[in-house]
């Protein structure tokens, strides 16, 4: 239920924009939009680290760029070939997050983007009625871990010439989205203040309304599949927003109405 974009689409979208010679970290890779996010960039010649929890998914991830996008796009603008790392962030310590850090400074030397599109469903309940260990899982894993990933990348991110963090977010509904819903609420909050305490690194959000994935069907079980869109759709107003969009800000994506 993941949609990928072919290579086709994932150049076709805002063909004139080029991440040649950049390196993006993609956390929460190999969900639906991170999968389309890892494809679209590198196939404008960024070098992508996919971060995710199973390897085999990451495995196939990194196949289907080296495969099909990256001998669509020119020599010279071509990026390294993907790299992997599996990791879980539901129980990972501040060093973890130094350690994996550290290793993309040896490999690259600095790092342009970070993207996170990792997250979890987590419990859909009342607040009153919430499973406490549940609720608590569910920030750290929306928030908390994504605050400290981007916290230990700081440093790095600084050596840019052009540094640019990216979360994608979740306008929540009014009821039953738990912690969930009250951690990308925190997300935009902490978008917000983080922009305005260091305006030297680009920092923002991009809701993607209803997308095809695994997360959305959990979150919305009821909701049809025709009703969301695949997620190279949103692509091109990703690029535009990562290009134009303006730091502390986050753009809600709206799909075109249909006839």
């Amino acid at each position: 239920m993941t949609d990928s974009p072919s290579s086709d689409m994932a150049r076709d979208a805002s063909t004139d924009i080029s991440f040649a010679g950049q390196v993006v970290l993609i956390n929460g890779a190999t969900g639906a939009l991170g999968t389309a996010t890892a494809q679209t960039l590198a196939a404008r010649g960024a070098s992508v680290i996919l971060l995710g929890r199973k390897l085999d998914q990451l495995d196939r991830l990194a196949d289907d760029i080296n495969q099909r996008v990256l001998p669509e796009v020119p020599t010279e603008a071509r990026g390294e070939p993907p790299v992997i790392q599996p990791v879980d962030f539901s129980g990972a310590a501040p060093e973890d997050y130094a350690t994996l850090v550290d290793g993309i400074e040896r490999a690259y030397g600095r790092l342009d983007m970070l993207v996170h599109a990792m997250g979890t469903a987590g419990e859909l309940a009342p607040l009153a009625q919430a499973d406490l260990m549940k609720f608590q899982e569910s920030l750290h894993v929306n928030l908390t871990a994504p605050f400290a990933l981007t916290r230990s990348a700081w440093p790095l991110l600084e050596q840019s010439d052009r540094p640019r963090v990216l979360f994608f977010t979740d306008r929540g509904t009014e009821a039953y989205g738990s912690a969930h819903d009250i951690a990308h609420a925190g997300i935009e909050r902490m978008v917000r203040q983080w922009a305005a305490e260091t305006p030297n690194v680009w920092i923002t959000g991009f809701d993607p309304g209803a997308v095809n994935s695994r997360l959305r069907h959990a979150r919305f079980p009821g909701e049809l599949s025709e009703d969301r869109q695949p997620p190279c759709a949103v692509m091109p107003a990703l690029l535009d927003w990562l290009e134009q969009g303006e730091s502390g800000a986050v753009r809600r994506f709206e799909a075109a109405a249909t006839t």
